[in-house]
């Protein structure tokens, strides 16, 4: 609790080692080939007690777990995956909330099953999805069983990005671990934000990565919001607005009203402030909290507790800091 925060990092991967051996290749993609990439997270990946001795080293309370981008390997996966967190949460109340993995193509009324047993049983709470699953979208009618199973416990979704090595540029220059992983996640959010929150207004949303660069797309999407239902004179219909002329019409208001339940989480960019002291600003302060990506991104723990330190250390009101660092996860997941 440095600085006085509690501090929750809401993207924090964890596999249990039973589950991590239903991993494979699928229709999808061939997960080995992340795990044989990132062999010191593997290492991490499967040990709760390396990851409890992070989480003090560091100054973090708390940890959401979570992989989602994992899902794709099936149904026994995700059940073996919900059965491990569930014992983690139980020998460690105080430290992680874990979330339900449940993988949309397998059957819908087996994955609503699923859903029910981890938070009726198993006390799991919260559902992991990634960003998109091979040709289906996140506004795909695939996945309104998911959402609808999310409305009725009242339980945020958390979109991680796809782990998939043909994204949108592919291996070359390692853009799909790059920018094409981020556009991919950026995608999903319009997706979500056009196709999806309008049909499940109560949705809670928690994106991953800043929502693939949201901090300075926000401004690209203010621009060109412009939905049917708000009057908007011709000549300026079908194109980029100003911002102050969309402020004038009453459509950023429209699209910061849709942001109510949404929240995107500072993972995905090392730890970089420039981005970090931008969200503040772009996305505001209800909208953005404290992650890590453990065991990848800021595995070190000098690393992480320099991040939380330059954190704090911001013109922000203390209101402010204690939202990001654990409040707003706390208001989302109901704790």
């Amino acid at each position: 609790m440095p600085g006085g925060n509690f501090v929750i990092d809401m993207q924090h991967h964890y596999i249990p080692a039973e589950a991590l051996a239903h991993v494979g290749k699928t229709r999808e993609f061939d997960f080995a080939k992340s795990i044989n990439r990132f062999r010191n997270a593997t290492r991490r990946i499967t040990k709760i007690e390396t990851d409890l001795e992070y989480l003090d080293a560091a100054g973090m309370d708390m940890a959401v777990l979570s992989t989602g981008a994992f899902t794709p390997n099936g149904l026994q996966f995700c059940s073996v995956c919900n059965d491990g967190y569930a014992k983690v949460v139980r020998e460690h109340p105080k430290r992680y909330i874990g979330m339900i993995h449940v993988y949309p193509h397998d059957d819908p009324r087996r994955n609503r099953d699923e859903i029910k047993r981890c938070v009726e049983e198993l006390g799991l709470f919260g559902l992991a999805l990634v960003s998109s699953y091979g040709e289906t979208r996140l506004d795909s009618e695939v996945m309104d069983p998911i959402y609808e199973a999310a409305l009725v416990y009242d339980m945020p979704v958390f979109v991680h990005p796809a782990l998939r090595t043909d994204l949108w540029g592919g291996e070359h220059y390692d853009m799909f671990a790059t920018v094409s992983r981020e556009y991919d996640i950026v995608k999903s959010f319009v997706e979500l934000f056009y196709g999806v929150l309008p049909r499940f207004p109560r949705l809670k949303v928690i994106m991953a990565h800043y929502g693939g660069g949201l901090p300075a797309l926000k401004g690209r999407l203010l621009a060109w919001h412009q939905p049917e239902h708000i009057a908007i004179p011709e000549m300026s219909r079908h194109r980029g607005l100003a911002v102050e002329e969309a402020t004038e019409l009453g459509l950023c208001q429209d699209f910061e009203a849709r942001l109510a339940n949404c929240l995107f989480d500072s993972a995905g960019y090392g730890g970089w402030m420039p981005v970090i002291k931008s969200a503040f600003e772009a996305l505001g302060p209800d909208h953005v909290c404290f992650a890590t990506d453990y065991p990848y991104e800021l595995e070190k723990v000098p690393h992480a507790r320099k991040m939380i330190s330059q954190i704090e250390r911001l013109p922000l009101t203390p209101e402010d800091k204690a939202k990001f660092f654990g409040g707003n996860v706390s208001k989302a997941f109901r704790l």
